[in-house]
């Protein structure tokens, strides 16, 4: 189900740049395997006062993966984010189109192709182009070792006024026994300084908890740490919370939690037989 992925990779990265992650639902990988409808609603809010609504629906069919996500936040803000992604199976490609409009009018856009190059291995080639109308060409490659069960993703975001481009490089390696999933990410602006992160998300008995570092272009280091877990209530709705914990290079630690209470519910139809997962 390579429009899923796609929807993991691409679609969510615009409408991450306005609210907190809790909005956005986690489980699309679900739907992998199944032809059918996905639908997700509820609400959310953080220790910072922020708080909304937000609804979400997939609908997959062969070869072709469309869905919407709707946001409404304080004060107005909010926006609708749609995507539109399918993948022929016989050519070993596919494309990605995705939209958002925010409650200001403003519009953010991206589209693309995704290429298989060998047993697991994808490039992608498209473009964004932002609320400002600036336009970024997006080049990526991802690889799978399946003797490490590590996957490299290289992006490089380039503005083709100027010529100028940032690169984010990041490898992601599975331990289904020890149920941890390890994140290392260098992200070089276009001036050539660095950020590095290096994330260890493991499984407990109800979510999940996350410890790394990130280190600047200065060479300073901070802490952070989260916890999630799910409940779920007589009525069948689930709760998400996230305790957060960041400390400083200077020792200064800084605190947070959000939670997210919502619905789901999936339609399936035919069942198909689940693709290996790039």
């Amino acid at each position: 189900m390579k429009n899923i992925l796609l929807l993991g990779i691409l679609s969510a990265a615009s409408a991450a740049l306005t609210l907190p992650a809790q909005a956005f639902p986690h489980n699309h990988h679900n739907f992998h395997g199944v032809n059918g409808t996905f639908q997700r609603s509820g609400s959310f809010q953080n220790s910072r006062g922020g708080q909304g609504t937000f609804s979400q629906t997939a609908t997959h069919t062969p070869g072709n993966t469309t869905g919407s996500t709707t946001v409404a936040g304080a004060n107005g803000h909010g926006f609708t984010h749609t995507f539109d992604n399918s993948w022929d199976k016989s050519t070993g490609t596919g494309t990605h189109e995705s939209s958002t409009t925010y409650n200001d009018g403003k519009t953010s856009s991206s589209q693309g192709t995704v290429t298989k190059t060998g047993q697991g291995d994808y490039t992608y080639d498209g473009t964004h182009t932002g609320v400002n109308g600036q336009t970024t060409d997006v080049n990526r490659t991802s690889s799978f070792n399946s003797s490490t069960d590590t996957r490299t993703v290289d992006s490089t975001y380039t503005n083709p006024t100027t010529g100028k481009s940032s690169t984010v490089d990041k490898s992601v390696t599975y331990d289904p026994s020890a149920g941890t999933r390890t994140v290392d990410k260098t992200s070089t602006g276009q001036n050539g300084q660095s950020v590095t992160s290096d994330q260890t998300y493991t499984k407990t008995n109800d979510g999940f908890s996350k410890t790394g570092t990130v280190t600047g272009p200065n060479g300073k280091t901070s802490t952070d740490g989260s916890t999630v877990t799910f409940t779920k209530d007589p009525n069948g709705d689930i709760t998400r919370t996230q305790t957060s914990e960041v400390t400083g290079p200077g020792g200064k630690e800084h605190t947070g939690s959000n939670t997210e209470t919502y619905a789901q519910s999936l339609t399936p139809g035919t069942t198909t037989t689940p693709q290996a997962q790039p």
